[in-house]
């Protein structure tokens, strides 16, 4: 059966092949195409990206966090109970004021007050083995750190706590961390000299 209708082809002229394949534009139909060109919208179908995408805005700008000179020299603005005095203002943040910190202690239990009294913390960000292993890959990515292994299992906390909280953020965006989490951090981990939160240059 299939070789009759190979034959069928084969014994048909050039000419019929042709006009079973040609195909004209009306030029009603060219004019509607070229107007449908015109009103194309680039990303139209794509999804909006949700809160739970990217950044929080309150995370990605803490805007009144910044300016807010009276979080300096007090805990007033805590909520947790565990935050210190930090040197800047945009320091000055609890873990209950920033929302992927705040969901991440949330989805434990509630009535935790603390992101440092969740088991993960830690788990993810005090355990010298996790850390080691942690560092390992950043050691592959960004090369060897030359720091103590006070600071560098210090430095490898702050970016667990962040994959923890944020996951990926990007190798040139920076957020504050909460001031319960890094007291805490530097309290297991301490040094003489530490450089606080810094923007990227």
């Amino acid at each position: 059966m299939a070789s009759s209708s190979v034959m069928n082809i084969s014994g048909s002229s050039a000419s019929d092949i042709e006009l079973n394949m040609s195909f004209d534009a009306s030029s009603f139909e060219a004019s509607s195409f070229n107007d449908n060109v015109q009103n194309i919208q680039p990303y139209r179908f794509e999804p909006d990206v949700s809160n739970s995408d990217g950044l929080d805005e309150s995370d990605a700008s803490n805007g009144n966090i910044d300016e807010d000179e009276n979080r300096l020299e007090n805990t007033n603005w805590c909520m947790c109970g565990s935050c210190v005095v930090m040197p800047t203002a945009r320091e000055c943040i609890c873990c209950q004021e920033s929302d992927r910190v705040y969901s991440k202690r949330e989805s434990f239990n509630p009535d935790t007050p603390c992101i440092t009294q969740h088991p993960g913390f830690s788990s993810v960000c005090l355990d010298v083995y996790v850390l080691e292993t942690a560092y390992y890959q950043y050691r592959s990515q960004y090369g060897e750190l030359r720091a103590s292994n006070e600071e560098r299992n210090r430095y490898t906390a702050y970016r667990q706590f962040v994959r923890w909280c944020w996951g990926y953020l990007g190798k040139t965006v920076r957020v504050p961390l909460p001031s319960c989490a890094v007291a805490k951090i530097r309290e297991t981990f301490v040094t003489e000299h530490h450089r606080g939160f810094q923007d990227v240059d």
